[in-house]
């Protein structure tokens, strides 16, 4: 794997990072955690490609990636209800992100579906709250996971980085949407 394939996986995990930033000083911890995921499954690529450990950390990139990713996902989802007056318990949303985790773990060809199906809930839910920014942002990211992910046409380096990249504006967009919408608190 080139080493220049380190630079886009580290886009993802500063641009998630500095979501994780925002997020805690705006008081939304669950939106928080779940870009943290993100960020953590940047690092370890990053890690991965710049050590020359790219087999070994073959693996744990890929849990931290999709199983992180779906956890991720479904915190943010946890945000956008609790932001529109939906309440629960961080400690159940966070055991509900695990739970999803930990279905997608045990059967991995659903995995894709129902990240799918959770962007698409999201979209919704961001416009539901006048949160154009945000459903911006999570309708990249359903493109990117259903046409330019794994697309053939684009070849192997330009497909990593135009993903990443994608994934990195989508983190972007999903911050700066929570930033502007409206809390029912």
């Amino acid at each position: 794997m080139p080493l220049h394939y380190a630079l886009t996986d580290a886009l993802v995990a500063l641009i998630a990072g500095w979501g994780v930033l925002l997020m805690q000083r705006s008081g939304r911890s669950l939106a928080a955690v779940g870009l943290a995921l993100f960020s953590i499954a940047g690092a370890i690529g990053t890690v991965r490609i710049t050590s020359g450990l790219i087999e070994p950390l073959a693996n744990f990139h890929k849990a931290a990636s999709q199983l992180g990713g779906i956890a991720g996902l479904s915190l943010l989802i946890a945000q956008l209800l609790h932001d529109l007056g939906v309440r629960q318990k961080a400690v159940m949303s966070m055991g509900l992100a695990a739970a999803v985790a930990a279905f997608a773990a045990a059967l991995p060809s659903l995995g894709p579906t129902l990240f799918v199906m959770m962007l698409i809930g999201a979209v919704g839910l961001c416009l539901w709250s006048r949160n154009p920014i945000g459903a911006s942002g999570f309708g990249l990211m359903l493109l990117n996971v259903t046409l330019l992910r794994r697309s053939d046409s684009l070849g192997p380096d330009w497909g990593w980085h135009i993903y990443h990249i994608v994934v990195a504006s989508w983190l972007f967009c999903v911050t700066i949407g929570f930033l502007k919408s409206p809390r029912r608190d």
